[in-house]
C-alpha cells in the first residue's frame, strides 16, 4: 500500500483533509433539521394565505409558509419520527448541502489521481528532456548476471 503513495507528496495529505471535511459536513447535515430532505418523505401540500396544508396517512397537518400567496402544489418533506414538523422544499438549501459534501469529495479524488500520476508524469518529463538513463544501470546488470551465472554453475 505504501508503494501506491510513493511520490504522491502533499496531494495525499490534502485529499485526506478534504475527505475529513466532507465526513464532518455529512455528520453535521444529519444533525440539522434539514436532514429531512435526505432521510424523509416528500408529500404534496397546498398553500392558501401563507398556510400550507398537507395530508399523511389520513391525518391533516399544516405549517406556516413564506408569503401570502396560494399554490395548488407545494413540496413538503416529512420526518417519519415527527410528522407534524414538515419542511418546505428549498432547492437552494439542498444544493448547498450537497455541494458541501460533493465538492470536497470530488476535489479529494482529483488530488489523489494527480498524486498517483505525479511520479509517472515526472519520469516521462525527465525522459523527454534526456535527463534519465534508459534501461538498466550497467553495474546492476553485471552484478545480477554474475550472480545468476554463479548460481547456475554451482548447480543450484
Amino acid at each position: 500500500m505504501r508503494a501506491w503513495f510513493d511520490g504522491a507528496g502533499w496531494f495525499v495529505g490534502l485529499a485526506t483533509a478534504l475527505f475529513v471535511f466532507a465526513l464532518l459536513a455529512v455528520l453535521l447535515e444529519l444533525q440539522s433539521p434539514e436532514s429531512v430532505f435526505w432521510t424523509g418523505r416528500e408529500v404534496t401540500g397546498t398553500e392558501q394565505g401563507g398556510i400550507i396544508t398537507y395530508h399523511w396517512q389520513g391525518q391533516t397537518y399544516s405549517l406556516d409558509g413564506p408569503g401570502y400567496g396560494s399554490a395548488k402544489s407545494v413540496s413538503v418533506w416529512l420526518s417519519p419520527a415527527n410528522l407534524s414538523d414538515g419542511r418546505l422544499h428549498n432547492p437552494i438549501d439542498r444544493i448547498i448541502s450537497a455541494s458541501l459534501v460533493g465538492v470536497p469529495v470530488l476535489g479529494g479524488v482529483g488530488l489523489l489521481i494527480a498524486g498517483f500520476t505525479r511520479r509517472y508524469r515526472w519520469e516521462r518529463r525527465q525522459l523527454r528532456q534526456g535527463l534519465l538513463p534508459i534501461g538498466l544501470d550497467p553495474e546492476f546488470a553485471d552484478r545480477h548476471l554474475s550472480h545468476l551465472r554463479h548460481r547456475n554453475s554451482s548447480g543450484q
